[in-house]
């Protein structure tokens, strides 16, 4: 599955998340030509979610086919819809080259031309599947590079008997905090009081599957909830944090964990001179709501590069688009 193609394709997916794999098994049953280049690991957002951690989306709504994705409780765990990926690409010999980054897509004679680590390939059309984790938002303070900062947190034990603060004001900082301080980690989540008293969704608050046992924990003393107004620096002992009134405070820590959201890296997509607009969501890529082509002709962006974020609308979005994809190969063929 890997190494430069000759023949163009007519089809190349870059990014092998849910979207990715949706989009490559609706081009197998078209009978579309497809490779998917993806630099991480089969469903690697998912791979990255903290181990253990259920997601709570129900299987229909994660699923490629109806019933092989059972779930005790109706929702999967992180490592269940893992292998159920892995299976479903490994049965279905979906065409996926792994730890493969695609460094630059130019075009070149009414072709895409797909440049990465393992060589160039042609393709006809190429989708943009990649999720919206590339670049981890930073505080910009002193100290944030040092070894104890983490801008991802994957398990609770190595930090078991250490001081742990976790930054942030969303979903990923609110589980963070759960997972350390339900395995008796001495955890701190510092917060803004707007992102613990939010309760709209649709402004990014903690979700309230984990809101309400954070607060459990909070009342069992835990957790520490610190409301902040700024971090200004972090030493290898302690971090130095200004509270909600304005007062100094230095927390004697062990690590720190900077999750305060990520962006997604648009600098392929704006070499070839593709436009952009505002949504909800921040900056999104201009493309038909319809068939998720963009302005370029042939260029389709799905998954966290549009508005259809969750997991359910990305696969819906990989089959809508190369549904239209394969219209307009039949076209050129008859």
């Amino acid at each position: 599955m890997s190494g430069a193609l000759d023949k163009p394709l007519d089809l190349i997916i870059i990014g092998a998340g849910p979207a990715g794999i949706s989009a490559a098994f609706e081009a197998q049953k078209h009978g579309l030509s497809n490779l998917v280049v993806e630099r991480g690991l089969l469903a690697n957002t998912i791979y990255q979610y903290p181990i253990g951690l259920t997601v709570f989306s129900t299987p229909d709504e994660l699923e490629f086919e109806p019933g092989p994705l059972s779930a005790e409780g109706g929702k999967p765990t992180r490592e269940r819809l893992l292998s159920y990926y892995v299976r479903f690409v490994r049965e279905k010999r979906l065409q996926i080259s792994t730890e493969d980054s695609v460094t630059g897509v130019s075009r070149q004679d009414g072709l895409f031309k797909v440049v990465s680590t393992r060589g160039e390939r042609l393709s006809k059309n190429v989708i943009f599947a990649i999720g919206a984790m590339d670049k981890p938002r930073r505080l910009g303070i002193p100290g944030e590079d040092l070894p104890k900062v983490h801008h991802l947190f994957r398990e609770t034990y190595p930090w078991v008997g250490r001081k742990v603060l976790v930054v942030g004001g969303g979903n990923s900082a609110g589980e963070a905090a759960l997972f350390l301080s339900m395995e008796g980690v001495d955890t701190t989540l510092a917060i803004f009081r707007d992102d613990w008293e939010n309760v709209d969704p649709k402004q990014g608050c903690i979700k309230y599957w984990v809101k309400e046992p954070l607060e459990l924990e909070r009342e069992q003393g835990c957790l520490t909830v610190f409301f902040l107004k700024s971090i200004e620096a972090i030493t290898e002992s302690s971090v130095l944090l200004i509270d909600e009134s304005g007062r100094e405070v230095v927390l004697e820590n062990d690590a720190v964990f900077v999750l305060i959201g990520s962006d997604a890296d648009f600098g392929i997509l704006e070499s070839l001179g593709l436009g952009f607009k505002e949504s909800k969501y921040g900056r999104v890529p201009i493309y038909d709501p319809e068939s998720f082509e963009t302005e370029i002709q042939g260029l389709y962006t799905i998954g966290h590069f549009t508005e259809q974020r969750h997991i359910s609308g990305a696969i819906a979005a990989g089959r809508v688009a190369v549904s239209h994809i394969a219209e307009t190969v039949l076209e050129s063929k008859a």
